[in-house]
């Protein structure tokens, strides 16, 4: 009787994850803003916290919090839709440059190696890049920032709403676990917000270093739109291992249609990998430490996973969004194997703890 119930229950949870997935799925269009609100508030409640403790009126708390943020915003979108609409409007010249340009080279090619057919290699690549095909794909790109704008409006509701609620989230989690539990569940909870405010603010540390020194090549180099391609490379860190290889293409597509110069181009890729590489390849792993890194499978199966069940916008939510679920799974004695399964088990010997380990040991000494 044991072993059916046993299998009866498992049923039933395979079939509620698939249900589970399938909402994900049709509702994204609501569930995407109401993500990146909730990331947001989590990322702002060490604020809270320390507004808090100076004593100052929740409905202030709430009111600079909300200011705040939507001032940055408003900033970051400032400047960015001006390259998006010259973008818009030069995307044919762009596409056409690009397919001369290349064909340019292949002739170079043809001219330097000998025995290689380059009419049929133009014949094929022309079909690819042809200047219909690119602005194609650029207004394809645009198009998401776009359905992204568009959803701006829902997530300023979300954002407002948990934002105003997440002065008295400690009271309400007494509320619903009851004066018995209330305190066994207020510490998971401070753990897991702990653990991942601190995750998403170093990362967006990361990102932001890895926008500035990429847009900072670029501007260097002469590069038109430098602050764009800089604020391309601070979203796309956020998507592993594809988004900087995008990051890194992008301002290489544009050397291409701007220069002349071939050692400009190579030169401008040279640094962009490298700077690519120093801070997702050494810095990163350095600052983060082995609690919060997934192992390579847990991150594919989350950048595939909800590139799926949400497209791009669940591309750069994957891993916020694996490690969230490891940190739940972590305070569960039965499924805090499927944790460590996905994680790192780190290197052995370490004796200095990473950055992030340091932030949460001092938040938690403060209290």
């Amino acid at each position: 009787m044991g072993d059916y119930s046993k299998s009866i229950r498992n049923i039933l949870l395979i079939l509620l994850i698939i249900v589970v997935f399938n909402v994900l799925k049709e509702l994204s269009g609501l569930l995407i803003p109401l993500a990146l609100a909730g990331l947001l508030t989590i990322l702002n409640l060490p604020l809270v916290n320390f507004l808090e403790k100076r004593r100052i009126p929740r409905f202030l708390i709430t009111l600079l919090v909300a200011i705040l943020t939507l001032a940055i915003l408003w900033l970051v979108i400032t400047m960015i839709s001006g390259t998006v609409e010259q973008l818009i409007r030069d995307q044919d010249f762009l596409a056409g440059q690009f397919s001369r340009r290349v064909n340019a080279a292949l002739v170079w090619v043809g001219d330097t190696i000998p025995g290689i057919n380059v009419d049929i290699l133009q014949a094929q690549l022309n079909d690819v890049i042809s200047p219909a095909n690119i602005a194609g794909l650029i207004g394809s790109v645009l198009g998401v920032l776009g359905s992204v704008g568009s959803s701006s409006i829902l997530f300023l509701v979300y954002y407002l709403i948990l934002i105003s609620s997440a002065t008295g989230y400690r009271a309400y989690i007494e509320y619903v676990t009851g004066p018995g539990e209330s305190g066994d569940a207020r510490q998971v909870w401070d753990m897991t917000q702990e653990s991942i405010s601190a995750y998403i603010g170093i990362k967006t540390m990361i990102s932001m270093a890895t926008g500035f020194s990429v847009g900072l090549i670029c501007w260097a180099f002469g590069l038109q739109f430098a602050l764009f391609w800089g604020f391309m490379a601070f979203l796309l860190n956020y998507i592993p291992s594809i988004g900087s290889m995008v990051a890194t293409v992008l301002p290489i597509f544009m050397a291409i249609i701007q220069f002349d110069n071939f050692g400009l181009i190579l030169g401008l890729g040279i640094l962009l990998g490298i700077s690519q590489f120093i801070i997702g390849s050494i810095i990163e792993p350095m600052v983060m430490g082995s609690r919060l890194r997934l192992n390579t499978v847990t991150v594919i199966f989350g950048l595939l996973f909800w590139g799926y069940i949400w497209g791009i916008p669940g591309m750069l939510l994957s891993v916020p969004l694996m490690v969230m679920i490891r940190l739940l799974l972590e305070r569960s004695e039965d499924l805090s194997i499927l944790a460590r399964l996905m994680g790192n088990a780190g290197k052995p010997g370490r004796k200095k703890p990473a950055l992030f380990t340091r932030i949460i040991n001092r938040r938690r000494e403060n209290g």
